[in-house]
């Protein structure tokens, strides 16, 4: 029988895996330095403040784990992607401590070596990057308006992120790679397919040839609606995507594709946040597993958590439904009978 760790590898990999793994436990999370504000001094990751790019973050309420960190309202870096160059300046990465720091998170976070999947988040691709500087609106038009500069800032982009995979691997060797930009909403992409097509894959397939090189795993976020693209992701050889929500034919898209790529999601997010009973919640789960699970492929359970309180409450619902805790019976398919 497989370790949780060994599990959750071999469904990365598309391996043969003997049961689903509950991700969040099993997987560590590192957070590359510079993308957010963190106040030092109290150690707050949701504080109020620039981050290493000069964007000003802030709290949207009382509770940031709940009402989220976002790019201060109104903010503007600069006003036109046209001028990128006199107002863009890269985090200085040799003076970043970056080592140091995330080495010190991993020991923070009771990184086990033989127990846990080790992961570096790196925030705020390419895209994010842009339309925090500079708003969403200006970052939609800048691919009409200025495509040379566009290329040209997503070119130095592509540079710096390869250098912070590079000092990630050298600094604590991840197992995988978890790299984050959102391309859609809820119901379609931010903008038409052809244009991720002609500005990011190319950049996509050069994150893809670094991190396995170097022998890991690259698992992709994209929040919304991205199915346009999976085949896109399967040829640049994205090895994992989340969050896959139920917008998405997440079905259908693992039947067609789930032999060569890692679907994690396909939870309804507006159950598991809403205004449901625990029963609901679990229900959800548990058709998750039903209608995903039962395929026999590549996909584990995932959802963004918004309400902290019923995120515990989710673990324990995948443990429940998977058999992973209690007796010892990792038998998912038992667990769905019961």
């Amino acid at each position: 029988m497989q370790t949780p760790k060994e599990a959750l590898l071999a469904l990365m990999r598309g391996e043969k895996y003997d049961f689903i793994p509950e991700y969040y436990s099993v997987a560590k999370s590192l957070v590359f330095p510079g993308e957010r504000w963190i106040d030092l001094q109290n150690f707050d990751p949701y504080g109020t403040g620039p981050d290493a790019w000069g964007v000003l973050w802030t709290n949207r309420g009382p509770n940031p784990m709940v009402d989220g960190n976002m790019v201060a309202k109104d903010f503007r870096l600069f006003d036109s992607m046209e001028d990128w160059e006199d107002h863009v300046h890269f985090p200085p990465l040799p003076y970043m401590h970056v080592p140091e720091a995330l080495n010190g998170m991993k020991f923070g976070m009771g990184y086990k070596e033989d127990e846990h999947v080790l992961e570096v988040l790196m925030l705020s691709g390419q895209f994010e990057r842009m339309n925090q500087m500079v708003g969403m609106e200006e970052a939609l038009t800048a691919f009409y308006e200025y495509p040379d500069e566009v290329h040209a800032f997503f070119d130095k982009m592509c540079e710096y992120k390869l250098q912070c995979i590079q000092m990630a691997y050298d600094a604590v060797h991840p197992d995988v790679i978890y790299m984050h930009d959102d391309w859609g909403q809820n119901s379609n992409m931010f903008f038409n397919p052809e244009i991720w097509r002609e500005f990011i894959k190319p950049n996509e397939i050069r994150y893809a040839q670094k991190i396995h090189e170097l022998g890991m795993l690259y698992h992709h976020h994209s929040c919304g609606f991205i199915m346009q693209i999976i085949p896109d992701l399967v040829e640049i050889g994205v090895d994992v995507i989340d969050p896959m929500m139920v917008e998405n034919d997440v079905k259908g898209c693992i039947e067609q594709y789930g032999d060569k790529i890692t679907f994690a999601g396909g939870i309804n997010n507006r159950i598991i946040d809403g205004d449901s009973t625990p029963e609901e919640r679990l229900e959800e789960v548990r058709r998750a597993f039903r209608e995903y699970g039962t395929l026999g492929k590549r996909w584990f359970p995932f959802y963004i958590p918004s309400i902290t309180e019923r995120f515990e409450e989710y673990i324990g619902n995948v443990y429940q439904v998977s058999g992973a805790k209690g007796d010892g019976d990792w038998n998912l398919w038992k667990a769905l009978d019961q």
